[in-house]
């Protein structure tokens, strides 16, 4: 079944829009320098179905990034997705972000016996983490910690991993850590809208659908809210 997906991903400061057939990025419109996806979003995906001589009638579903990252850039890329799914009655479909990014990263280091661990920045010492290995499954589901120098060892001296792969946008920070040659570091490290097309494609032919009405990101940790303090 040829599949014709509009791809999304909004959860850091990268505003990018994929439109991929069968699996692979066929129009990619992306924008990496800051957080204006509100103003971007829906003009990167007139942009590529332009491109590409399409309207959205004529795509098979909407995937989007589903998290964790930014609760404003994953509030804006979900709202978009669904309402584009209402209005054009096509299937949502959801990606995790830390898989997306692992997935980029093997593309360019395809190593067996790897393990691929993602970083997403959650400030100060803290990250949004998750581990595959070659064949992208999961080895550590994702999960919220604070960088320590020995934060992934496990996967060395436990797990039998012969190298890590490290990617991310909090990469650098572990980078600073860490000296163990069996640790490298990926050049990827904000998520894409390309990263996604092959993992949403094949949602798309096994029908893993998200409930339009229901669907919610995947926060992981709750924002921390504070209240203003009153002024006297």
């Amino acid at each position: 079944m040829e599949s014709l997906i509009l791809n999304i991903e909004s959860s850091a400061r990268c505003c990018s829009v994929c439109l991929s057939r069968n699996g692979e990025p066929w129009v990619v419109r992306e924008n990496v320098s800051d957080y204006g996806h509100a103003k971007n979003i829906t003009l990167f995906i007139q942009e590529v179905l332009h491109s590409a001589s399409l309207s959205l009638k004529d795509i098979s579903a909407v995937a989007v990034s589903r998290g964790p990252g930014s609760y404003t850039g994953l509030r804006i890329g979900v709202s978009t997705a669904k309402g584009l799914c209402f209005a054009t009655d096509k299937p949502l479909l959801s990606v995790d972000t830390l898989k997306a990014i692992s997935f980029g990263a093997k593309m360019l280091d395809a190593v067996p016996s790897t393990a691929y661990v993602s970083l997403i920045d959650a400030r100060r010492m803290d990250a949004y983490a998750s581990v595959y290995d070659a064949d992208m499954q999961v080895v550590k589901a994702p999960f919220f910690c604070t960088l320590q120098s020995d934060s992934f060892d496990f996967l060395l001296k436990d797990l039998h991993f012969d190298r890590v792969l490290v990617s991310g946008d909090a990469s650098s920070k572990f980078r600073e850590l860490v000296h163990r040659p069996e640790i490298f570091f990926s050049k990827i490290e904000l998520p894409s809208s390309k990263f996604m097309s092959s993992l949403s494609h094949l949602k798309f032919k096994n029908k893993d659908f998200e409930d339009v009405a229901y669907f919610e990101p995947f926060y992981l940790k709750l924002p921390n809210i504070t209240k203003a303090k009153p002024k006297f």
